[in-house]
């Protein structure tokens, strides 16, 4: 049990940076809005893994059985990437105009690391793959369940650490760096999209 919660954290907090479109979004908005607003992105993607998790270790019996599913996930992924990087690209102020109310605040963000994720289709091979493995080295379901809690506990964590250093940065930065910032998350919002439909269909 121990070795499984150790390996576990260690997942998660090294999953966390592989610099996929979630990472750039959430160093985006905490250098733009502040460390709590990236937090809700990073409470978000953690969220998304929790259900790709829960699916990988009890069985894919309760997603959704359709023609297609694969390749629509594919082009809504693309499409959000798309729409973020042209956001960012092109925005003429540093900052978006953003939802004030508390709850349209949480919502936004807290559903943008959400669908990051989950409309990701390199997020469904990890996990998977992950849970396959374990179970061919012969971790029990206990074991299984365990090693991905702690994985969802180091990806809050880094996730977290992360958009706090990332505001701690703004100090430091000028309007000019911010928008080269943004142009440069924009790019690879747009180069990850790309990767998603050359990945499905080509």
């Amino acid at each position: 049990m121990i070795q499984s919660s150790l390996f576990g954290f260690l997942y998660g907090f090294i999953l966390c940076f592989t610099f996929g479109p979630a990472f750039f979004r959430l160093i985006q908005t905490s250098i733009d809005t502040g460390f709590k607003r990236g937090v809700l992105i990073a409470l978000g993607v953690t969220a998304a893994d929790a259900i790709l998790m829960f699916f990988a270790v009890f069985g894919t019996s309760y997603l959704p059985q359709f023609q297609y599913f694969d390749e629509i996930i594919s082009v809504i992924g693309a499409s959000l990437l798309f729409i973020l990087g042209f956001i960012s690209l092109f925005k003429q102020q540093p900052q978006l105009v953003y939802p004030t109310s508390k709850l349209g605040s949480f919502l936004y963000y807290f559903t943008s690391g959400v669908f990051l994720n989950l409309l990701n289709p390199s997020n469904y091979v990890a996990v998977f793959a992950t849970s396959t493995y374990l179970v061919a080295k012969g971790l029990s379901l206990n074991e299984r369940i365990i090693f991905f809690c702690f994985s969802l506990i180091a990806t809050m964590i880094a996730e977290s650490l992360i958009a706090f250093y990332a505001q701690k940065m703004k100090r430091l930065l000028t309007k000019k760096v911010l928008k080269r910032i943004n142009q440069l998350a924009g790019l690879i919002f747009i180069g990850s999209g790309l990767m998603i439909i050359w990945k499905q269909f080509l």
